[in-house]
C-alpha cells in the first residue's frame, strides 16, 4: 500500500496536528469520530463496504481471506488473510507486503486501493488512525507487556516462552513485545512478507499471508520447521514440544 509521503508536506502536517502517529496522547473524541468512520460505508466506493466489515468487533478480524472485495478460498494465491486491527498501533510496519511504514499511510491505502474510495482528507486518516490505535488487545493475564510469562503463568506457558525464544527461533521474527519487526521475511511461502504480531494469535485463523493454514498449531509446526531449515539445522517439535508452545501463544 503507499504510505503517508503521498499525502505531500501538507498533509502530514494536518494528520500530526489532528492526532496522527505523533500525538502526545489519545483525543477522546478524535477516537468516537474515528470510531464513526469506520463504520462508515461512504469511504468506499458506491458505498458497499465500510472497514468494520472486514475487522468486526471493535477492529478485530472476519477470519477470512479476500483478493480486493472478493472472499477467496484460504490458500488462494492472490488472496490476503484479514489481520486483527488490535494493538495495530505497535506495528513496525503494515500491510502483507510490508510496503507501508505508517498506519496512516495503510490506512490511505485500504480506502483508495482496495476500497476504490476517494482520496481521504488529512482530517479522516488522523480520526481513523487515532480510533485504531486505541485498539488494544485483550490480554489473559499470563503474559506481561514485554511478552514474558507473568509469575503466575501455568508451567506450561512459561516452558513454552522458552521454546520460543530458543529451538524454536519464533522470538527472532517475532519479537516479544510487539511480536513483529519491520523486516519482510520468507518462511517458504512462495515470496517475503510482513511478520505479523501475535497478540490475540489464537483469535485470528486461518495464518499466514493467504490463510493457507488452518489451526495456530499446523501454523506453529511450520513455522518452527521453516526456522530450522534458514539456519541449516532442520528440525521438528515433538508432540510434548507443540503443545507447551500452544500453550504460551494461547496465552497471548
Amino acid at each position: 500500500m503507499s504510505n503517508v509521503s503521498r499525502l505531500g508536506v501538507l498533509g502530514l502536517a494536518a494528520l500530526i496536528s489532528l492526532g496522527g502517529a505523533h500525538a502526545a496522547s489519545p483525543d477522546p473524541t478524535l477516537i468516537e469520530k474515528g470510531r464513526a468512520l469506520f463504520a462508515d460505508k461512504s469511504l468506499s466506493a458506491g458505498g458497499v463496504i465500510a472497514c468494520a466489515n472486514c475487522h468486526p468487533n471493535n477492529g478485530h478480524t472476519d477470519n477470512k481471506s479476500y483478493a480486493s472485495l472478493e472472499v477467496v478460498a484460504d490458500g488462494d494465491p492472490k488472496g490476503r488473510s484479514t489481520p486483527t486491527l488490535w494493538g495495530a498501533g505497535t506495528r513496525s510496519v503494515y500491510a502483507w507486503a510490508g510496503t507501508a511504514p505508517a498506519l496512516e499511510g495503510n490506512i490511505r491505502g485500504i480506502i483508495v486501493n482496495r476500497m476504490k474510495g476517494a482520496e481521504p482528507a488529512p482530517e479522516t486518516l488522523a480520526a481513523l488512525s487515532a480510533y485504531v490505535r486505541s485498539l488494544t488487545p485483550p490480554r489473559t493475564g499470563n503474559i506481561a507487556d514485554d511478552g514474558t510469562p507473568a509469575d503466575k503463568a501455568p508451567a506450561a506457558v512459561k516452558r513454552g516462552f522458552a521454546l520460543f525464544t530458543g529451538p524454536g527461533g519464533c522470538g527472532a521474527c517475532h519479537v516479544p513485545g510487539s511480536f513483529d519487526k519491520a523486516e519482510i521475511e520468507d518462511v517458504g511461502t512462495e515470496g517475503k512478507f510482513k511478520v505479523p504480531s501475535l497478540w490475540s494469535v489464537s483469535q485470528t485463523a486461518p495464518y499466514l499471508h493467504d490463510g493457507r493454514t488452518k489451526s495456530l498449531a499446523e501454523a506453529a509446526k511450520a513455522m518452527w520447521e521453516a526456522n530450522g531449515k534458514k539456519i541449516g539445522k532442520p528440525s521438528s517439535p515433538s508432540e510434548a514440544q507443540l503443545a507447551d508452545l500452544l500453550a504460551y501463544l494461547n496465552s497471548l
